[in-house]
């Protein structure tokens, strides 16, 4: 079975172009539903009991609440930007990451295969941010898995002129015309989830100087593959 990979290689401005395509889309069905509601509880404002009308206005304020998260979510992307980058040994952070990966699996009964850097090594990138980022593509990993009657995620780290680190699952996958979708700000399927998870990764990679792929196909799972920018060699004065 062909499988498919992605890591949207969008310029800037189709990026963007995308992104406020997907915020028209929601801003405006929430705007039509909230008018719509007013309307309605105006029109009949005279007829409805107390609940009815209740009713209507918790209609309504949850539209707000809605468009007050979308425009927290506008503000959070924006902001994205990691401004505190630096070496790191990522040796000491890795054992520590996965030693806590290790237990949360085991609690979800997904089997783990971990396959350590073979070399000490340093990359640009902060702790925190790390942490983030490889923890939100395990959590898309372990939803993948929900069903899957034998579920095992592989996380590796392979060394080279970069950290490579890759997160795989052998869970549902993903069709080929949603994979080419999942780096687009505010994209989902899920009415409930606001699209920026993904997106919000990619980008605080790129400001690390490093970035992120996908590679997926249905019934056979999802890789992820990472790349971590590598910290300078200190020269040695002879």
């Amino acid at each position: 079975m062909t499988r498919n990979n992605i890591d949207t290689d969008l310029t800037s401005g189709e990026l963007l172009d995308r992104a406020l395509s997907n915020i028209r889309h929601l801003l405006g069905n929430s705007v039509s539903t909230l008018k719509i509601t007013l309307e309605v509880l105006l029109e009949n404002y005279n007829e409805f009991s107390e609940e009815k009308k209740i009713e209507f206005l918790k209609r309504a304020a949850s539209q707000v609440d809605m468009q007050q998260h979308l425009l927290e979510s506008m503000k959070t992307y924006s902001r994205s930007v990691v401004n505190r980058v630096q070496p790191m040994n990522f040796n000491a952070f890795w054992h520590d990451w996965v030693q806590e990966k290790r237990e949360e699996l085991s609690q979800r009964g997904i089997r783990l295969m971990v396959k350590e850097p073979e070399i000490p090594y340093e990359v640009m990138g902060n702790p925190k941010v790390i942490r983030l980022v490889l923890n939100a593509v395990i959590n898309n990993a372990m939803d993948a898995l929900v069903d899957e009657n034998d579920p095992q995620i592989d996380i590796i780290a392979l060394a080279s002129d970069t950290m490579n680190i890759v997160i795989r699952d052998n869970g549902c996958g993903i069709d080929p015309e949603e994979l080419k979708k999942v780096f687009i700000p505010f994209y989902s399927k899920d009415k409930d989830v606001s699209g920026m998870g993904l997106p919000m990764v990619r980008k605080l990679l790129i400001s690390m100087g490093g970035r992120i792929t996908l590679d997926s196909s249905p019934g056979i799972g999802t890789s992820a593959f990472i790349k971590l920018k590598k910290a300078p060699q200190n020269k040695q004065t002879e």
